[in-house]
């Protein structure tokens, strides 16, 4: 029986079975938390919204708490010799796994809890609010299923980082909520904030709409400035 190849997606080490177009396709979802990590980014740059920043804090908490029921629980990794890479010592709960469940349950609730739809403005955007959901939903489920195919981690490794990942998002939603959230119009107006343009969007029920009419409005009133009558 031939040796079966492994080969690393470009430049990064997820391995996958050389000539295996559905490892590969598979291989890049399997980055696509890392890929979402660096993404935020700019965003928190651009956009400077608290909701967005609480979002992006959740992620290092369930990293934390992934790390450290890795050690605690101290479960090998599947064996696979055709690899190269030397893996880390533990795969209970799986990472990937648990970020995707993290990333689906906080954007699901923030779709169906603090995003509100204006249908008069939108008529389709209730459609749309149930689409990204699900394609929410299913990117993370195929991210876990990379896991299994490329033989990173068992399946209970994996069902238990996305069970784990789906508890913290819904905690740190709650948090949010309930604690964290009815102080962000105080923290947005603190100095500091002030200062850095952080804003809070959450009494604003539709931001997508609010920013597009409030720079319209802007835009029309710097155009009358600059049109001059002939």
């Amino acid at each position: 029986m031939e040796k079966e190849i492994w080969v690393p997606v470009t430049f990064t080490h997820i391995e996958y079975p050389k000539g295996d177009t559905l490892g590969m396709i598979l291989a890049w979802f399997s980055l696509l938390p890392s890929f979402t990590v660096i993404s935020f980014i700019p965003v928190i740059v651009l956009r400077r919204d608290l909701t967005t920043i609480f979002f992006f804090l959740g992620m290092f908490v369930n990293e934390g708490v992934n790390q450290v029921l890795k050690r605690v629980i101290a479960e090998p990794r599947p064996s696979r010799t055709a690899s190269s890479v030397q893996w880390s010592q533990y795969g209970m709960p799986s990472a990937h796994s648990q970020f995707a469940g993290y990333f689906a349950m906080f954007v699901v609730l923030l779709f169906y809890v603090r995003i509100s739809v204006v249908t008069f403005i939108i008529p389709l955007a209730k459609i749309w609010k149930h689409v990204l959901a699900a394609v929410t939903v299913l990117v993370s489920l195929a991210i876990c299923y990379s896991r299994h195919y490329l033989k990173y981690h068992t399946e209970k490794q994996i069902c238990a980082g996305f069970l784990v990942g789906l508890a913290i998002g819904a905690v740190w939603f709650i948090i949010l909520e309930k604690f964290a959230g009815p102080y962000f119009p105080i923290i947005a107006s603190m100095p500091i904030c002030e200062m850095l343009l952080i804003k809070d969007y959450s009494l604003i029920p539709n931001t997508l709409w609010c920013e597009y009419h409030c720079i319209k409005t802007e835009m029309r009133s710097r155009a009358k400035k600059y049109i001059r009558p002939e």
